[in-house]
């Protein structure tokens, strides 16, 4: 009660930072939404171990390159040939485990995404993300990216015969839409409802996610016939290879670009880049506005709370002066600077609440009627239906874990900006306040 009558007594005081509270705690909340929501999703496991895994980008000379080009190079079946002699020197690195072809951007963080229908019992139909790769040699996506088996959690084996029976993996999320259960390899699914261009599935695989700031979709993972000779095929392939656990990948970059990169030109295929997993993650949340949307609302939250920290060092530090024949009454009746800086913080916590809370009035409000600042899933296809098992595609859970963080920066920001000017002025002898006043 004596701290609520002291809190009306200054509410003339406690007007104008109480409506900067009200205020900074609307905007903050807005500014922290996009950042809690990329940053969950961004958390989600990948499915996929990117640890050692490279893409090596080639590029193909053409007619417009004049003496670098040899038209001889493009005949038929000379294509393919160069391009499996490139794979060939890749593999037989003794650093590389593992090789894999992929096809059409199949890999994470890509520029390309293509997806595709399947139907299963009842022509149920799901919509999936498709990776596809070429089964030259032992070329496996599954295994080079590190995917593992949703039941034992171990990399996926495919069997030997993946490519020549058309089967096709699904993830998890993929197998629990068609058929409700994991437990489907051996069932069959198909592109068409009646049952046309079946697939058999051969393995289910932990969920994957394509981009690192986006939640998983449902994936299927299919193999090509063979190698296309298109006019530009190294655009349409990429070579994927993981090292071998152990592997020093500086040690490994610096002999690579010394020692491989000069045989890697076969035909009119020439070397044109080395990229890392991790390297193409971070290309891809530049590129997509994800890394610049970030660093603005990390700067515009760190901008609101300064503005509340000067706001509650200028409105503590002239209250503290202006009670001053309070704490000295305080000080010579034996209460420890302590316990008064205690009183202080706790009229700043209650402000800070009470403001806080009626803040969060103005933003249900505005998420009820406009949804949030980022949305649910900001995906390459408006087809995904929002995966329950996320807490932050639920409207109540997002708004909850938003508000607390909302809170906690802005109360821990309003009480240090409080304990300066408080501390300081707790130090004064009762002799001294006293004598002041």
């Amino acid at each position: 009660m004596i701290l609520i009558h002291q809190l009306w007594n200054q509410r003339r005081q406690n007007l104008w930072i109480f409506v900067e509270l009200l205020i900074a705690g609307i905007f903050l909340w807005m500014v922290t939404d996009p950042i809690v929501k990329l940053t969950a999703d961004r958390l989600i496991p990948p499915g996929y171990d990117p640890r050692g895994v490279y893409v090596l980008n080639l590029g193909q000379y053409n007619a417009s390159n004049g003496t670098y080009y040899d038209a001889a190079q493009d005949s038929t079946g000379r294509m393919a040939a160069n391009y499996i002699n490139i794979i060939r020197t890749v593999r037989t690195l003794p650093e590389v485990e593992s090789v894999c072809v992929s096809a059409y951007g199949s890999y994470p963080n890509s520029n390309s995404w293509s997806g595709m229908e399947l139907f299963g019992p009842d022509s149920l139909m799901v919509h999936v993300q498709q990776y596809r790769f070429v089964p030259t040699g032992e070329s496996n996506l599954l295994n080079t990216y590190g995917m593992t088996d949703v039941r034992t959690g171990q990399p996926v084996e495919l069997p030997a015969d993946f490519a020549l029976r058309d089967k096709i993996a699904l993830s998890e999320q993929a197998a629990l839409r068609l058929f409700g259960t994991t437990d489907v390899v051996g069932r069959t699914v198909a592109e068409t409802p009646d049952g046309q261009y079946p697939h058999e599935v051969a393995a289910v695989f932990n969920d994957y996610k394509h981009y690192t700031y986006q939640q998983p979709y449902p994936m299927a993972v299919g193999a090509e016939e063979g190698l296309n000779e298109l006019p530009y095929m190294c655009y349409v392939y990429s070579i994927v290879f993981r090292l071998k656990v152990g592997v020093d990948p500086v040690a490994f970059e610096e002999r690579f670009h010394r020692e491989v990169e000069p045989h890697l030109a076969s035909g009119n295929f020439f070397f044109d880049s080395l990229e890392t997993f991790s390297d193409a993650s971070r290309q891809q949340a530049l590129t997509s506005g994800v890394t610049n949307k970030l660093r603005l609302h990390y700067a515009l939250g760190g901008f609101a709370l300064l503005c509340i920290f000067l706001g509650m060092v200028g409105t503590f530090w002239i209250r503290a002066n202006a009670r001053r024949e309070e704490v000295g009454i305080l000080r010579s009746t034996g209460a420890l600077r302590s316990s008064i800086v205690r009183r202080f913080l706790t009229e700043a916590a209650v402000l800070v609440t009470v403001a806080y809370v009626l803040s969060l009035f103005v933003v249900l409000n505005y998420v009820l009627v406009n949804g949030f600042t980022e949305p649910l899933q900001n995906f390459v296809t408006d087809r995904l239906v929002a995966d329950p098992m996320y807490w932050q595609n639920h409207i109540g859970w997002r708004f909850f874990v938003v508000s607390i963080v909302g809170y906690v920066l802005l109360m821990l920001t309003a009480l240090v900006g409080t304990y300066i000017p408080v501390r300081r002025a707790s130090r004064i002898s009762p002799v001294e306040a006293l004598r002041d006043e």
